[in-house]
C-alpha cells in the first residue's frame, strides 16, 4: 500500500476524540450521568469509535513493502505503544496505593505490561485499557493480510470488515441467549477499523466507483446490522450498566461525526492538532487525575466545576509531560532502528551487474 504523509485534519480529530473520552469519564461519576441526554449518549463511546475509525485510515498504510517490512512495522508500533503505557501502568499502581488504599499484585503488573492480560485473565489496571487490545488484534490482522499480499486490495479489506461485521451479530445473538459475556465488541470495532481503511480513499477525494459503493454498502448493512448487535447483545447488565440504547445511539452518532470531520474539517486548528498529537498520553494518563478527582472531593454529590477544570489541565500537562520526554523520543528511536534495519539490509544485497548477483541468479 502507498503511505502518506500524517494528515493534520486525522490528528485534529484524534484530539477531539481524546477530549471526549475526558469528559466522559468524568461525567460517569456524576450526577450529569442521569440526565436525560448523557442518558442515551455515552461521549466516551463516541470518542472510541473515533479513535477506531482513524486507526483503520492509518495503520494499513503504515505497512511499507521492502526488506524486514513486518519487523519495522512491529518495531515502529511497539515504540510506539510500549513505553508511554509502562509509564501508564506505573500511574495506576500509584493511583490503587494513594487514592483506593490497594496496593497491586506484581503478577498483576507485569502481565498488564503485556498489554495482553485480557487473554490471560487479568483485570485492566485502568479501565481504559480495553481498547488497547483492540488496536493489537487489528494491527496483526494487517500484518498477517500483509504477509500473504492482501492488504493492498479493498476488495478484501471490505470483505473484512462486513465478515467481522456478521460476527458481532452472531456473537450478539449467542451472548443474548446463552446469557454469557461473549466479546461482541471486538468484531464490531475492527469491523469499523476495517471500514476505515477503505473510507480513507474516498474521504481524500477517490474518484472510484468501486470504493464508494464499498463504502455504500457497509454503511448499510452496519446501520441494519447495529440495532440487533445492540440489543441482543446489552440488554443485560454484565457490570458495566449496560444500555442498549446508548450503545446504539454512540456507535451511530459516533461514526457520522468521525465521517463528517474527515470530510469538512480540512484546515488544521493547531489548537486541536497538538491535543491529536499528545492523544495518547491523554488517553493513557486521565485515569490518575480522575481518580485524585474521587480521592479528594464528593464527585456523585455534585458537579464540581472547578475540580473537573484541574482535572482536564493536569491532564493535558503530564500528557504533554510524557509527550516530549517518552512518547516522542520513544517514537524517534524505533525511527532510527528501522533506518539501521533498512540500511543493514541495503548494504547485505548485492548490486546488479556483479558476479555475486550473477552467481545467485540460478538458485
Amino acid at each position: 500500500m502507498t503511505s502518506q504523509n500524517r494528515l493534520s485534519h486525522l490528528d485534529a480529530l484524534r484530539g477531539i476524540a481524546a477530549l471526549m473520552v475526558v469528559v466522559a469519564h468524568f461525567i460517569e461519576r456524576t450526577p450529569l450521568k442521569d440526565t436525560f441526554f448523557f442518558t442515551y449518549v455515552n461521549l466516551g463511546q463516541m470518542g472510541v469509535v473515533i479513535f477506531f475509525l482513524l486507526s483503520g485510515m492509518v495503520i494499513p498504510y503504515s505497512l511499507k513493502e521492502g526488506k524486514h517490512a513486518l519487523v519495522a512495522f512491529g518495531i515502529s508500533r511497539f515504540f510506539r505503544l510500549y513505553p508511554a503505557y509502562w509509564f501508564s501502568i506505573a500511574l495506576a499502581v500509584t493511583s490503587s496505593y494513594w487514592f483506593l488504599s490497594t496496593p497491586v499484585p506484581t503478577k498483576s503488573v507485569l502481565i498488564n505490561m503485556t498489554m495482553f492480560q485480557a487473554l490471560l485473565g487479568t483485570p485492566d489496571l485502568f479501565g481504559v485499557y480495553w481498547t488497547l487490545i483492540m488496536e493489537m488484534f487489528f494491527y496483526m490482522s494487517c500484518a498477517a493480510l500483509f504477509s500473504v499480499g492482501l492488504l493492498g486490495r479493498v476488495s478484501v479489506r471490505f470483505g473484512a470488515a462486513v465478515g467481522l461485521l456478521v460476527v458481532a451479530l452472531v456473537f450478539a445473538t449467542a451472548r443474548f441467549y446463552l446469557a454469557k459475556k461473549i466479546p461482541v465488541g471486538l468484531p464490531l470495532c475492527l469491523s469499523i477499523m476495517f471500514f476505515g481503511s477503505f473510507w480513507r480513499d474516498v474521504s481524500l477525494g477517490s474518484n472510484s466507483q468501486l470504493d464508494r459503493k464499498y463504502v455504500y454498502a457497509w454503511l448499510a448493512l452496519f446501520f441494519v446490522a447495529l440495532p440487533f448487535i445492540c440489543f441482543l447483545a446489552y440488554n443485560a447488565n454484565y457490570g458495566h450498566n449496560e444500555n442498549p440504547y446508548s450503545y446504539w445511539v454512540s456507535y451511530l452518532a459516533g461514526l457520522a461525526f468521525a465521517i463528517a470531520m474527515t470530510l469538512f474539517l480540512r484546515r488544521p486548528i493547531k489548537g486541536l492538532v497538538y491535543l491529536g498529537t499528545i492523544s495518547y498520553s491523554v488517553y493513557l494518563v486521565h485515569p490518575f487525575f480522575l481518580e485524585w478527582a474521587a480521592y479528594t472531593t464528593n464527585l456523585p454529590a455534585a458537579f464540581n466545576v472547578g475540580v473537573f477544570l484541574l482535572y482536564i489541565l493536569a491532564t493535558l500537562a503530564l500528557s504533554s509531560i510524557s509527550y516530549a520526554l517518552l512518547e516522542k523520543p520513544c517514537v524517534s528511536l524505533g525511527r532510527t532502528l528501522n533506518k539501521r534495519l533498512q540500511t543493514g539490509a541495503t548494504q547485505r544485497v548485492p548490486p546488479l551487474n556483479t558476479p555475486a548477483s550473477d552467481s545467485n541468479a540460478g538458485r
